[in-house]
């Protein structure tokens, strides 16, 4: 599975990535710091995962969520913030799930093991 972990933060971007490479399931985790470098890296690769940032610069996070959600195959977004009231808002505009940042990173590894599982599923393969 290859994801991409958008935020314009060095220390959620490093964690992330170190949280996230304990799991053989990944081909590849590309970073992005940028809305631009987002869609760089989401347009080109075969992406199944992005990771992004609420605030992550470059574009306004709905019109994101919007050209994200238009694309084939179109990834499963996650949207990660510290504020928790835009989250509804966050969902209804097309991200899959909303992960606070405050939240412990078990949870973020629980939601991560279900898109796996997902992903295998829609493959036909054995979960």
């Amino acid at each position: 599975m290859n994801i991409v972990l958008a935020d314009h933060h060095e220390q959620p971007r490093l964690a992330l990535d170190t949280l996230l490479k304990e799991y053989a399931e990944l081909d590849s985790i590309e970073e992005a710091v940028d809305a631009h470098g987002l869609l760089k890296l989401v347009e080109k690769n075969s992406v199944r995962l992005v990771l992004i940032d609420a605030e992550l610069p470059g574009c306004p996070i709905l019109d994101l969520i919007s050209h994200i959600d238009s694309l084939e195959p179109r990834p499963y977004i996650c949207i990660m913030s510290s504020d928790n009231t835009t989250s509804r808002l966050l969902l209804n505009a097309g991200a899959d799930i909303f992960i606070s940042k405050v939240d412990d990173p078990a949870w973020l590894v629980e939601k991560l093991e279900d898109v796996i599982y997902q992903s295998r599923k829609l493959k036909g393969g054995c979960g």
